[in-house]
């Protein structure tokens, strides 16, 4: 999901892209769907944890091996999510894949990878990943190549903003068979401390940003979390560290395109409404994405 710093690396998005959509529209038409999921955005509510706990996302970004694809999918979405979630301290999780409609240009880099999914975790921190037992592995993952997927714990920062004038996603009267809904997706803004830039004005003018952002057209919540070392899965030795950015603002947003939720924000910055942010231009990252599933938590799989 975060991509390298190398032109090389961001060359090769298309050819991923296009197998992630092949796959992704045979999965949506095997779940019933349109090739456009049309599921909520993760769980209800404010998304914080407990009293004395803290709040995680754990991230897991890549592609499947060759001629892999649908065992990598129905691995994933009919093994692997039901068996983490029933771990101590996993509490939820879905899939995303990258949005294929045109990811903006006005986006900054963009994911090298067409596959992610955000487990919610909780706990004092981070709980680590279990090995064995009901965590199998997922036919088609490719776990010997270094950089063949990506890795991040993120700690969430604040309940979820939504929008000030409390408008919900659109959703058609139950009655109303010609409207369509609209697509939702993700947006990950990934983000750096720029360089002379002080932590505590960077965090104000991003939680500035999310005030301004969240009253424009198709914009309907928002989130902040900062990275979080991420733990080694019980006996095995800690993974080589993963290129990761320090922020993560993570996004809900609605839109007939991506190009269209981008271009609101796009045209606000330029008139002055929206914050432009000072920003690592080497490392900062928004990218698109589709949810492929339905939030799901172990209440949803049988034990």
């Amino acid at each position: 999901m975060h991509t390298s710093r190398s032109t090389r690396s961001r060359n090769r998005v298309a050819g991923r892209v296009a197998c992630a959509t092949a796959a992704a529209l045979a999965l949506a038409l095997a779940l019933g769907g349109a090739a456009h999921a049309q599921w909520s955005i993760g769980p209800a509510g404010a998304r914080q944890a407990s009293p004395g706990q803290n709040h995680y996302l754990y991230l897991v970004a890549a592609d499947p091996l060759p001629g892999l694809e649908q065992a990598f999918n129905d691995a994933y979405q009919n093994q692997h999510m039901g068996d983490l979630v029933q771990l101590e301290g996993w509490t939820g999780a879905q899939r995303f894949r990258l949005a294929t409609d045109g990811q903006p240009r006005t986006a900054v880099q963009g994911a090298r990878y067409g596959y992610l999914i955000v487990f919610d975790q909780e706990g004092a921190s981070p709980p680590a990943l279990f090995v064995g037992g009901k965590n199998r592995r997922i036919p088609g993952f490719d776990y010997a190549t270094p950089g063949a997927s990506w890795q991040a714990t993120y700690k969430v920062l604040g309940p979820k903003r939504r929008r000030p004038d409390g408008r919900s996603p659109f959703m058609p009267a139950a009655s109303d068979l010609n409207t369509p809904r609209l697509n939702r997706y993700v947006l990950m803004e990934f983000d750096d401390l720029p360089a002379g830039v002080k932590a505590a004005d960077f965090e104000a003018a991003l939680d500035r940003r999310i005030g301004q952002v969240l009253t424009l057209p198709g914009w309907m919540a928002a989130q902040r979390l900062r990275l979080e070392p991420t733990p080694p899965a019980t006996g095995r030795a800690p993974r080589a560290a993963e290129p990761a950015d320090q922020y993560l603002t993570l996004w809900e947003t609605e839109g007939r395109s991506a190009v269209e939720v981008q271009g609101a924000l796009l045209a606000a910055t330029k008139a002055g409404k929206v914050e432009a942010l000072t920003r690592d231009a080497a490392t900062a990252e928004s990218t698109y994405w589709l949810p492929i599933s339905p939030y799901i938590t172990k209440d949803d799989f049988e034990r």
